[in-house]
């Protein structure tokens, strides 16, 4: 098509509208972070990051301290915020700056790296599917390890791809890379594939320089703690050699009934809120190019790209669904390594970079593997659509499913579709209406789907068209371009506030910080520990501060304590030593530990703070008093 191609021609021949849009991009991208930052509730893990980094850069506690803070994580992520905290002091502002200045970095890095291996326009392209992503920018706009990961991972891979990175590039990536894990163990995968990659790439030499990097800050930081950051491998590898830093035995009362139903939606929602990296992922596997189509350096990388891509997939899928810890944390955890899909497509695409080939993509794959793809998009789409049930009963309304199942049936004298359903198949109206509002939208989709797809089959054979798999590029290109509709990313917004909460969480740290004196103990009854960073120089509980996941049911107090857990006799304990207790509203309901048996009478209420006014759809509203913090002092 030879007009086609003078039009994308014009576009290719001025690369400085492709800088220009790429910088534009990035701009609206660094405002959206900036609005996220200010307008979602901090949620636990962001408070223990913040406020455990500040203990440990601040020198109260060391990570993996016998009865001090459990360290669940990898020290660098709480070290990390917590220097940077030493620096602009500690609270969720700094914090959430933090956030936009490693999402800001994060962009940069993934543009500059597209930029020199894919070309400016497909590194454009990468930045505009980024900023159009609501989901990954308000997790990346949290102060929480997402953003941090995915910041670090995309500096990896400008210093480490390509064959002409020198021995420092190779340095720098590997001490980032090492970096990375030191934050987050899931993320291990990428020390052994890295360096194979530089040696498949480089040779020997260079990997050694890239292993350098890894060693000094793998190693450095395990020497540093060692051996009591042995704790966290034991977690995840139970060998016998491990065992005396096994974690003591106990009985967690955190231990939800998670379905299969939720471990499918939560599998689908990664795909609807990383729709771009992980559809544009399977689309290149499937329009692989041909070797010769490759661009130069391009080939080796992408294989490390996929494997390293699919390592963590599998992974992180294990440890959210395949546990009943975090099932819902899948879609947050992919947020770590989705820059590695948009760095596939944008090699993928790249071609050869010569000027008669627009695109890298071989579009004339082999007939199985168009059907396999189309298949693999059909279920993937068919059960994002069931993911965002929610989405679409909110978009479609309760009466028009009402209407739906009231339709007449004219060749069943208008006998209503739901009674003809309830007559068949013995149902009731309400069963009925829920089975609708699940799987309609997901035939609505495949219908979409299947049209689409037997509409590109059929332009293929009327205009005798060479390429294949037009209605799979299609689905792609429209899912990417409108991730920020609520059927897709758009829908993640459970932790959306339509204040300014920053402002809210410093005036509720400085009217509760006028009412504690400086070295009280305090006794920790809230969700997100960030209110603990505005009070002056107080005692804490250590264990109280993942709440729930590190309450345990044991009668080895000493062992539990020592490792950061805690129970109820320890409960006790602290509540006939402290000296104020700190608690949000929803742990003081009539049934709640804290309002039996008396517990409070000992205790008077000084002062609460104002309530924060959310949204409506906030997971974290309660009907009265929205994240009040309650401030009690012993009598």
């Amino acid at each position: 098509m030879p007009g086609t191609r003078k039009f994308l021609r014009f576009f290719l021949d001025r690369p400085v509208l492709a800088d220009l849009s790429a910088v534009l991009g990035m701009v609206a991208y660094i405002f959206s972070l900036w609005t996220f930052a200010h307008r979602q509730i901090s949620v636990l893990d962001e408070g223990l990051y913040l406020f455990k980094g500040w203990l440990f850069a601040s020198g109260q506690y060391t990570p993996f301290q016998d009865y001090g803070p459990w360290t669940n994580q990898m020290p660098l992520a709480f070290l990390i915020p917590g220097w940077v905290e030493m620096i602009f002091g500690p609270g969720l502002r700094t914090g959430r700056m933090l956030a936009v200045a490693l999402g800001a970095m994060m962009i940069l890095g993934l543009w500059l790296t597209t930029r020199r291996m894919g070309g400016r326009w497909i590194a454009t392209g990468i930045v505009l599917l980024t900023a159009l992503n609501p989901a990954a920018t308000r997790m990346y706009a949290m102060a929480a390890s997402q953003g941090l990961i995915a910041c670090l991972l995309a500096w990896t891979l400008w210093f480490s791809l390509g064959s002409d990175r020198k021995a420092w590039h190779l340095l720098a990536g590997g001490l980032l890379a090492g970096t990375i894990v030191m934050t987050r163990i899931n993320m291990l995968p990428i020390l052994p594939l890295l360096a194979l990659y530089v040696l498949w790439a480089k040779g020997w030499k260079s990997m050694s320089w890239s292993l350098a990097g890894m060693f000094v800050v793998f190693g450095g930081v395990h020497l540093f703690y060692w051996p009591k950051i042995l704790e966290l491998w034991a977690k995840w590898l139970p060998f016998s050699f491990l065992k005396p830093w096994f974690p003591p035995k106990s009985i967690p009362t955190w231990n939800p009934d998670n379905p299969i139903e939720f471990r499918a939606a939560s599998f689908f929602l990664a795909f609807r809120y990383h729709f771009a990296a992980l559809a544009g992922s399977l689309a290149t596997w499937i329009f692989w190019p041909r070797r010769a189509d490759w661009k130069s350096d391009n080939f080796k990388a992408a294989v490390f790209l996929s494997t390293l891509l699919v390592a963590l997939f599998v992974l992180h899928a294990w440890a959210a669904l395949g546990n009943d810890y975090c099932v819902f944390c899948f879609p947050t955890y992919t947020s770590f390594y989705t820059g590695l899909g948009l760095v596939l497509l944008s090699l993928g695409l790249a071609g050869n970079g010569q000027k008669d080939a627009v695109l890298g993509w071989n579009l004339r794959p082999a007939g199985w593997l168009v059907w396999a793809g189309g298949l693999a998009m059909l279920g993937l789409l068919a059960g994002m659509a069931y993911s965002a049930e929610n989405a679409a009963e909110k978009l479609f309304g309760e009466l028009f499913y009402k209407k739906l199942l009231n339709l007449p049936i004219p060749i069943l004298r208008n006998t209503a579709v739901w009674q003809v359903i309830a007559n068949k198949f013995q149902l009731e109206y309400k069963t009925i209406y829920d089975l609708a509002h699940t799987w309609f939208p997901v035939l609505a989709v495949l219908s979409i789907a299947l049209t689409i797809l037997i509409a590109a089959g059929w332009l293929h054979r009327a205009w005798a068209l060479r390429q294949r798999g037009l209605g799979l590029m299609i689905i792609l290109l429209v899912g990417s371009l409108f991730s920020a509709a609520p059927v897709m990313a758009g829908d993640y917004t459970a932790y959306d506030c339509s204040m300014d909460v920053i402002p809210s969480y410093e005036a509720a740290g400085k009217l509760l910080g006028k009412s504690i004196p400086a070295g009280s103990r305090v006794y920790w009854a809230g969700y997100s520990p960030v209110t603990l960073l505005y009070l002056d120089n107080v005692a804490i509980f250590p264990p109280q501060l993942h709440g729930t996941y590190s309450y345990k049911i044991s009668s080895d107090n000493n062992a539990l304590l020592k490792h950061g857990w805690w129970n109820e006799a320890l409960a006790e304990q602290w509540l006939g030593e402290t000296d104020f207790i700190l608690a949000e509203q929803k742990n003081l309901g009539k049934n709640d530990w804290l309002n039996k048996s008396g517990r409070l009478d000992h205790f008077e209420l000084v002062t609460k703070s104002a309530p924060r006014k959310c949204s409506a759809n906030s997971v974290l509203l309660e009907p009265d008093d929205s994240g009040t913090m309650f401030l009690f002092r012993r009598k």
